[in-house]
């Protein structure tokens, strides 16, 4: 039971130094690129949504004609990428895999001779799992798959 916890714990490790971390200094903001969606909340708590135009060592720019004083930011977030690919590539190979498990069970089998079996279980995957699979991954790609926000920089 043990060995579970080490793991887990290893795995909370190795994904919490992915995620951008949180901090005071003004040079991460500075270092974010232009056309990079952000968010930032005002010492006025007012949330403001944009790309961002410009950093400099007073202000932020965002979006065409708003700009935000460094003393007027509380805190700046920044939007991962969503994982609508990845919910699309699961979809395909569980929609697949029902088509061939649908072509198994409803496929006849090549020695069979009853009247009623027009098609072989061959022939029933070889069309059901790419048409399943397309299904599942079009079905997958519809799932909301937006990315979240990640507190880059916070006064302190």
């Amino acid at each position: 039971m043990r060995l579970y916890r080490w793991v887990a714990f290893g795995i909370f490790v190795s994904m919490s130094s992915l995620l951008p971390a949180q901090s005071a200094d003004w040079a991460v903001v500075k270092q974010l690129a232009p056309g990079q969606k952000v968010k930032l909340v005002t010492t006025e708590d007012k949330s403001l949504v944009g790309i961002v135009q410009s950093v400099s060592d007073d202000a932020i720019r965002i979006g065409k004609d708003r700009s935000v004083q460094k003393p007027d930011v509380r805190s700046v977030l920044l939007r991962s990428p969503g994982r609508r690919g990845r919910h699309a590539l699961i979809g395909l190979g569980v929609g697949a895999g029902a088509g061939v498990g649908f072509g198994a069970a409803t496929g006849c089998d090549v020695h069979d001779t009853n009247s009623w079996c027009f098609f072989s279980r061959r022939e029933v995957m070889a069309v059901a799992a790419p048409l399943f699979g397309g299904l599942g991954a079009g079905v997958a790609a519809l799932l909301p798959a937006g990315g979240k926000w990640h507190e880059v920089y916070r006064t302190p």
